[in-house]
């Protein structure tokens, strides 16, 4: 069961997710498959309890981490992070003229807007936000599929997170509609950037394929320069970075930012529709507009004022993360110690070591004597004091060829007497037995070396 993640609570969870980052090598030290399979899902289930807790900064913290910590993400990821910035919107309305637009209320109901040319993904990018099943913002294909200023009001009625509003706008460039459609935009777009005062972010969306900044964007950048809102934060968003190449992105963004960096600072950030990437830090910017009011920055001082209302009621301090969610904390098992005496580790008892020349069963066919029958014709030191190293070579040689024959002798006569008993009718095991029983005890053999020697 989920548990009742309160603000004070998720605040004390946002703590000791910080205390992660103290083992940020260890854990970059595993694969991220590994990573992937240990702490994406915790990570998802957190963020998701964070938005039912409305502790919207926590959550793009906790972003923040996975990316630190090389955590890989996936859509759920996203989808429970846009569920629980945006709980509740709707399309205010359409306006085809700035006469038309919803009542402005700076102070109240900030705003960020997108802009760009024909086909470059605003409304596509609005729907990535929002994480909706069906399109919110209506977007195709077909290029000027937008022709007026849509309005989009996020979390009216949803107490203790910020109301603001999303606005998306007519691309400029070339369209396939009639130049009569299309004439008006640029007055439209102009006026919305000159007039309203709730407007705090504007995002410029430019197609990562194109490369450079087109006419079109130029146009843009003209109108946002006449319209001279010198406090209103300007983002540049290359996006369908899925459909081409990182070389291809990054030599986008460092084409515009030598173009535009002569003139002022420029934010460069990356973002893709399908793919929801960069959409966690598409949320943090809005974020910081959308928080520029009072309701926004009591929403952001809500964990903080929870947790300090916690601690003065005088709430044990928990130990782990467990402890402060209310879960059962779970202690992996202890390896136990190997027991030596076990019987799996028990000495082989079958193995007793024999002394040189004791011989039975199947070590008889192994000469373990070491050859003491013939230590009266081995070699002395003195045989082979004086001589040259041919000769001693020529004696050596002698003596093996010796030691050959007399063990063919010996065989041939052991192979006759088996034909003469019938050995040859015997199978393995009675052969080994008949065998045995011809070979003269150890000792004997011992015995007569030493009296030969005599």
């Amino acid at each position: 069961n989920m548990p009742n993640l309160l603000a004070a609570h998720g605040a004390q969870v946002s703590l000791k997710i910080e205390e992660m980052l103290e083992v940020k090598d260890d854990i970059l030290a595993l694969t991220p498959h590994r990573r992937f399979l240990m702490l994406t899902d915790c990570f998802n289930q957190l963020i998701r309890w964070y938005g039912r807790a409305r502790l919207v900064p926590q959550a793009l913290r906790a972003c923040e981490i996975m990316n630190e910590l090389g955590i890989p993400r996936n859509d759920m990821t996203l989808h429970f992070l846009s569920r629980g910035a945006a709980q509740q919107y709707k399309q205010l309305k359409r306006a085809s003229r700035y006469t038309q637009v919803p009542p402005d209320w700076p102070g109240k109901r900030p705003e960020v807007v997108f802009i760009g040319r024909t086909n470059s993904g605003k409304s596509a990018m609005i729907n990535a936000l929002f994480s909706s099943l069906t399109k919110v913002a209506p977007s195709s294909k077909t290029r000027a599929w937008t022709r007026k200023l849509d309005f989009y009001e996020v979390n009216r009625d949803r107490a203790g997170l910020p109301h603001f509003m999303m606005v998306d706008t007519p691309g400029l460039g070339h369209a396939d509609v009639k130049a009569s459609v299309t004439r008006s935009w640029p007055e439209l777009i102009y006026s919305y950037l000159r007039h309203r005062e709730s407007l705090k972010h504007v995002f410029h969306l430019c197609d990562a394929r194109n490369k450079k900044l087109l006419p079109a964007d130029k146009q843009l950048l003209h109108l946002l320069a006449k319209a001279q809102r010198r406090r209103v934060r300007y983002t540049i968003v290359i996006t369908k970075i899925d459909v081409c190449t990182r070389k291809v992105a990054n030599s986008t963004a460092a084409a515009i930012r030598k173009e535009l960096g002569e003139f002022f600072d420029v934010d460069i950030m990356f973002a893709s529709a399908r793919s929801l990437r960069g959409v966690d830090q598409l949320w943090s910017k809005i974020w910081m507009s959308a928080t520029e009011t009072p309701r926004g920055r009591r929403h952001r001082e809500l964990g903080p004022k929870e947790l300090q209302r916690l601690m003065k009621s005088g709430a044990p301090k928990p130990k782990s993360v467990a402890d402060v969610m209310g879960l059962p904390r779970v202690v992996p098992p202890q390896p136990k110690p190997e027991e030596f005496d076990s019987e799996e580790w028990q000495d082989d008892v079958d193995f007793q070591p024999r002394e040189p020349g004791e011989r039975k069963g199947r070590d008889a066919y192994f000469d373990d004597q070491w050859g003491e029958e013939l230590l009266d014709e081995e070699l002395t030191p003195g045989d082979v004091e004086g001589l040259e190293p041919e000769e001693l070579q020529a004696e050596m040689a002698e003596h093996t060829a010796a030691e050959e024959a007399e063990e063919a002798e010996a065989m041939d006569h052991v192979f006759e007497e088996g034909e003469e008993d019938g050995l040859d009718d015997l199978d393995d095991e009675d052969f080994e037995r008949a065998w045995e029983e011809s070979e003269p005890p150890a000792g004997a053999a011992h015995e007569g070396g030493k009296a030969s020697g005599h």
